[in-house]
């Protein structure tokens, strides 16, 4: 349901349809600061995809219609930001994707006709959401005629329906035009017989071999000297190896707030006040939402649902039974029993939403009636569906604010105890099966029948007293005043290694920071931080401001800027001489072992030449990779197959080693007459390999300009 906590499922379907090249989302973080900042060149787009501008009002509009959806998918009404920030990426990398998608749709035509459209939502084989939607909970049976009766008197429903409507067929038709264009990619894929055979051979022929290796670090390093000609040769041939992102390196000291044994005594004393006070309190709710860290919880509990801590004692001892202080989830707290019930885990009912402007309802959908009128349209609809409770879901998809009513006829099939918003919750626990009552909730009045109840069970209410052991303002007061000397000494000496170890903290290294990422290790949400390091102002070696992020301070430092390309040679002079060193090692080498084995024609005499074991691996093929002793030498294995048999192999570049490769055996594949399951079997990796790597080439050929650290 759209409007009463849990209830709704109909978001997270209509977000499962949208189909496979939007359906992967990547998902991070957001930190909000009080806005875009456009003071920085007056920079008004989030973001340009391909030549298509991205205003902020657009994408911010998007991402509260995301958001909104994602509360009502997870049920979660105040997302922390982390889970904000995952949506705001959410919504960027779709943006990308469906831009890039239909420029691609637009090149080859393809599209959806309306009766195409129309085939997909009444036809002989309707969408699967349309079939979902569309069938009767109880029976389990899809009828047809009630979704041709439904689009047929779409035009007399509420606007509010009549758009998610819209919007269901809007994103049945995109899936279909993405099927298409998936489709028309995987069809143009075809492995000739040739390739085939190929693929045969490689996975089949084998070898058993004998080998000789000499490890590159027998030389030692200062013996090999590199010229500059050398390490610019090899910068030249190996630079593409070496392209970056633009990615930032930080060194920061991460200073966590924690509460001093004195915060803690204090909590405790006060808790042990109110746990005296709540066994003389007359209103417990009123009482514990104005002392306790968390609002009063009227939901009524099984066994196990509990902790341990007080199970027994909540279940096996009379109301008013109080127990604590106890911690718990670092929190003080006291557990009173306030209720003991026969309550069913579980019900089922259907029911008309009728809400008004002001209602919690009204944050999703713009109301144009006031409460008196939604009182009396309730009153009115009350009235009907008791004289005729069979119309009731006739009544629920013309009349009810609900949108997935459209879809579900008011049928919210069943929810576990405590999953709906209180009074909804407990006009069903206390109705019979097969009432009809009315009642207000913040979201508006519900005209509710009620379809089923499981067997009832013992369940308690427990009222609980939690005081979070948190610093209290004087300890926050003191670590601050200890990081900004902290940071004054970092300033002055521009270093954070000494002053750090006087003040006992620990510096931190992040490497390869980018510029949408959201964490750093130790900081979960350092948005804040990671926004000032990517700042234009910002230079390499800056110092930060201190960062209060809400229980602890950081300080950080800017210790490397990658600039997005090949980075110049004096900036990865240590690879590169790393490489250079392999290069002139292997030609040494190879000499050593070209002489030897060029001297004997003979591995074990090469071997005992130069003082090395002969080595054999047995049943190596194009799909081994390991080589027994030696690690990943997948070369070494690749020339290996490919030698003839009774053959001494010139001396092979390996990761660790060069290596000297003799053939004992070959077993050759025998190629089947028949090569159709295997020409089958590659076509259909590629297809599915294809499809999954559309969106990433397109995105790579695309230009995309994102602004987004301005804003966010």
């Amino acid at each position: 349901m759209a409007v009463i906590g849990k209830i709704r499922k109909y978001s997270g379907l209509l977000i499962a349809i949208i189909g496979v090249g939007l359906a992967a989302f990547v998902l991070g973080d957001l930190f909000q600061y009080g806005g875009p900042q456009r003071g920085r060149g007056h920079v008004t787009e989030v973001g340009n995809i391909d030549g298509n501008p991205i205003s902020y009002q657009e994408f911010d509009e998007r991402y509260n219609q995301q958001l909104e959806n994602w509360k009502q998918q997870t049920g979660i009404a105040s997302p922390n930001r982390q889970q904000m920030f995952r949506v705001r990426q959410q919504v960027w990398d779709q943006l990308v994707q469906e831009i890039l998608l239909e420029q691609e749709l637009e090149k080859t035509g393809i599209d959806v006709s309306a009766d195409e459209l129309f085939d997909l939502v009444a036809g002989s084989d309707p969408h699967p959401f349309i079939i979902q939607s569309f069938t009767n909970p109880q029976t389990g049976e899809f009828n047809p005629a009630e979704v041709r009766n439904f689009i047929q008197n779409i035009n007399h429903m509420d606007p509010s329906t009549r758009r998610q409507w819209i919007m269901i067929e809007q994103l049945i038709k995109n899936e279909r035009k993405e099927e298409k264009y998936n489709n028309l990619i995987q069809n143009s894929i075809f492995v000739p017989e040739v390739f085939a055979k190929l693929d045969f051979a490689n996975k089949n022929t084998s070898v058993d071999i004998r080998f000789l290796a000499k490890n590159y670090n027998t030389i030692p390093d200062e013996d090999i000297e590199l010229s500059d000609r050398d390490l610019r040769r090899v910068y030249d041939e190996n630079k593409k190896l070496f392209h970056q992102e633009h990615t930032i390196d930080l060194e920061y000291v991460v200073v966590n707030v924690e509460p001093t044994e004195k915060d803690r005594e204090e909590i405790k004393d006060v808790v042990l006040e109110l746990k005296e006070e709540i066994k003389e309190e007359e209103n417990i709710e009123r009482f514990i939402n104005a002392v306790s860290d968390e609002r009063f919880d009227s939901r009524y509990h099984s066994r196990g649902d509990l902790s341990p801590e007080i199970e027994d004692i909540m279940f096996d001892s009379p109301v008013g039974t109080v127990h604590g202080p106890y911690v718990e989830d670092n929190a003080f707290v006291v557990a009173m029993l306030n209720d003991v019930q026969f309550r069913p885990d579980s019900m089922s009912a259907q029911h008309i939403l009728v809400t008004y402007r002001g209602s919690r309802a009204d944050q999703q959908q713009q109301v144009a009636r006031n409460y008196p009128q939604a009182q009396e349209k309730a009153d009115s609809i009350f009235d009907v569906v008791r004289s005729e409770p069979g119309r009731f879901q006739q009544l629920a998809v013309e009349f009810s604010d609900d949108p997935s009513a459209a879809m579900n006829m008011g049928d919210l099939g069943w929810f576990k105890d405590g999953n709906m918003v209180p009074e909804f919750n407990e006009a069903v626990v206390s109705g019979n099966v097969g009432d009809i009552v009315k009642v207000e909730t913040d979201f508006g009045f519900h005209i509710i029948q009620i379809t089923g109840h499981s067997p009832a069970s013992k369940k308690v209410q427990v009222a609980k007293i939690i005081r979070n052991i948190e610093p209290s303002t004087q300890t926050f007061r003191q670590v601050r005043a200890d990081v900004s000397d902290f940071a004054n000494q970092v300033r002055k000496e521009r270093d954070f290694e000494n002053p750090a170890k006087e003040k006992g903290y620990s510096v931190r290294q992040a490497s390869h920071v980018g510029k949408m990422d959201n964490s750093i290790p130790g900081v979960r949400e350092a948005r804040e931080i990671i926004r000032w390091a990517y700042n234009e102002e910002t230079k390499e070696g800056a110092i930060s401001q201190v960062f209060n992020l809400q229980d602890k301070f950081v300080l950080a430092k800017i210790s490397k800027i990658r600039q997005e390309g090949t980075p110049p040679l004096e900036n990865i002079r240590t690879d590169i001489e790393r490489i250079a060193l392999k290069e002139k090692k292997f030609e040494k080498l190879s000499q050593d072992l070209s002489e030897a084995v060029s001297q004997h024609n003979s591995i074990e005499r090469a071997a005992e030449q130069l003082n090395l074991e002969v080595h054999s691996a047995e049943n190596l093929n194009f799909s081994t990779t390991n080589l027994p002793g030696f690690g990943r030498e997948a070369a070494v294995i690749g020339k290996a197959v490919a030698l003839k048999p009774n053959t001494i192999s010139k001396p092979v570049k390996g990761n660790n080693a060069v290596f000297v490769i003799e053939i004992v055996n070959k077993t050759e594949a025998v190629t089947p007459d028949d090569l159709t399951a295997i020409q089958r079997q590659l076509r259909n990796n590629t297809r599915n390999r294809v499809v999954r790597q559309v969106v990433d080439a397109l995105k790579k050929n695309a230009d995309i300009e994102d602004n987004r650290t301005l804003f966010y």
